[in-house]
C-alpha cells in the first residue's frame, strides 16, 4: 500500500509540475497576445490616418489634372495662331519666291539689292519652317 501511496504522490506532483509549466505557457501567449492586439490597434489607427492622407493627395491630384487640361486647352489657340502665322508665312514666300529669282538674276537694277537680300532671308526662314513641317509629320 506504500507504493500505491507512494506512486499517487508522484502522480500528484507530475501533474502540478505539468500545470504549472502549462500556466506558464498560457501566461506567455497571453502577454503575445496582449501586444499583438495593442499593436494592431495602433496600425488600425495609423492606417486611417494614412488613408485620409491617401485621399487628400487624390483630390490634390484631380484638381491639379483639372488645371493642367484648362491650361492646355488655353494653349491650343496659341499653337493654332502660330502654326497659322507660319503658314502664311510660308505662303508669302513661296510667292515671292519666283521674283526674288528674277531680281537676282538682274543686279544691276537700282535699289533692289537691299530687297533681294530680305527676300533671301525670308527664303531661308521659310526652308527652316518647311524642314520644322516635314520633321513635325515624320514624328505623327
Amino acid at each position: 500500500m506504500t507504493f500505491v501511496h507512494i506512486g499517487v504522490f508522484l502522480l500528484a506532483v507530475s501533474f502540478a509540475i505539468f500545470a504549472i509549466y502549462l500556466c506558464i505557457v498560457l501566461a506567455r501567449i497571453s502577454g503575445l497576445l496582449t501586444t499583438t492586439g495593442y499593436t494592431m490597434n495602433r496600425m488600425e489607427d495609423k492606417l486611417d490616418v494614412s488613408i485620409k492622407e491617401l485621399e487628400l493627395t487624390i483630390v490634390e491630384a484631380k484638381t491639379s489634372t483639372t488645371d493642367v487640361q484648362v491650361k492646355l486647352d488655353a494653349l491650343n489657340s496659341v499653337v493654332e495662331t502660330a502654326k497659322n502665322l507660319g503658314d502664311t508665312a510660308y505662303t508669302a514666300t513661296e510667292g515671292v519666291h519666283g521674283l526674288v529669282e528674277s531680281y537676282a538674276k538682274q543686279p544691276d537694277l537700282p535699289g533692289t539689292k537691299p530687297f533681294v537680300g530680305m527676300i533671301q532671308v525670308a527664303e531661308f526662314v521659310t526652308s527652316l519652317f518647311s524642314t520644322w513641317k516635314k520633321a513635325e509629320k515624320v514624328t505623327k
